[in-house]
């Protein structure tokens, strides 16, 4: 009698408030991060077309946050040489991204001392020996508003999931911001400000590690887990004043207007819900992924989606062309507009 076939209980990702809270788990949280992963796989094959894909569900929760962390993980990293050969050849005045094991910084350079033990590089406003260096970036186009320094984003499970581990500090210092959100920033901010992990994943943490968080938390103080449970946040990484690396604008889709054209670095924009979706015309960039609520009774950026579908629209599969399949209660379709 042949042996009774083991079947195995699909694992789901999982998200928490906070990184010491139980991550419930969902079964479609994986399939909105892969979302964002195939339009950036299919931008890359596809040119001189804009990719349009819209999803109605049934409450637009942490959608846009996933499809966005999916797109960002799965970019393509960029090439650094070692930190000491960039350091050796840099001319005094310029921008650099420095990253350590703590910290990102942008600021001027200053000089590099190579006759101390370790050497050390001089920004305008510190002092770094070589050896903490993790990786430098020379930046173009910057040229107000420094220093700039801000705590250095840890991945948490999220690195192990996307395998971003080797390349996160070289993604860090030279990030391309290629990725628009357009909604309601409140909202989204609420919806960045999760973690991310894998179904039955505890987040072990160090005594001293728990009080350190809790006085964080008393401070108001932002605070990131290295390990466990990885925020979104970190992924994402929003452009925000003062911030010294991002991957990602966020833009009010209440006051868009005033902000067209968006800039032509941008790749790719979600557009968060019915308020967003109604300047879908006025969007440019190869890929969009349209989200509609069906919590909200508002049908008119429906009906301007399936509008541009049908007088300019090339039907793409969601399934065959993408590789992707929507989770339980949503609906998704995509097509291709001449750009």
């Amino acid at each position: 009698m042949a042996a009774p076939q083991a079947t195995t209980t699909p694992v789901h990702l999982a998200l928490a408030e906070h990184p010491l809270a139980a991550a419930e788990p969902a079964p479609w949280i994986g399939p909105m991060l892969a979302l964002g992963a195939r339009v950036s796989r299919y931008a890359a094959t596809h040119s001189g077309q804009q990719l349009i894909v819209a999803l109605s569900v049934p409450r637009r929760d942490f959608a846009a946050a996933l499809i966005a962390s999916g797109w960002v993980m799965t970019r393509p990293a960029p090439t650094l040489a070692a930190p000491l050969d960039i350091l050796r050849t840099a001319k005094r005045g310029v921008v650099v991204r420095v990253v350590t094991e703590r910290e990102v910084i942008l600021d001027r350079f200053t000089r590099f001392n190579q006759t101390t033990d370790p050497p050390r590089l001089h920004l305008s406003d510190t002092l770094w020996e070589a050896t903490a260096i993790r990786a430098v970036a020379v930046i173009d186009g910057v040229e107000r508003d420094f220093p700039r320094r801000m705590a250095r984003p840890h991945l948490g499970a999220i690195g192990r999931i996307a395998r971003l581990g080797n390349t996160w500090d070289t993604r860090l210092a030279a990030a391309s911001v290629d990725l628009g959100i357009i909604g309601t920033c409140s909202w989204l901010r609420d919806d960045f400000d999760v973690f991310l992990s894998r179904e039955g994943d505890e987040c072990q943490l160090s005594k001293a590690l728990v009080e350190d968080l809790a006085r964080a938390t008393e401070r108001g103080t932002a605070y990131r887990v290295g390990f466990g449970h990885g925020s979104l946040l970190d992924v994402v990484l929003p452009e925000i004043p003062k911030a010294s690396t991002a991957f990602t604008k966020v833009y009010a889709s209440a006051r868009l207007a005033d902000q067209l054209p968006l800039p032509s670095v941008l790749r790719a924009v979600v557009l968060d819900g019915s308020g967003a979706i109604n300047h879908l015309a006025e969007i440019e960039t190869p890929v969009v992924v349209c989200i509609l609520d069906r919590s909200v009774a508002d049908e008119t950026a429906a009906e301007n989606i399936v509008q541009m579908r049908n007088t300019r629209g090339e039907p793409v599969s969601v399934r065959t062309d993408l590789g992707w399949r929507p989770p339980a209660g949503v609906e998704a379709l995509a097509f291709t507009v001449a750009l």
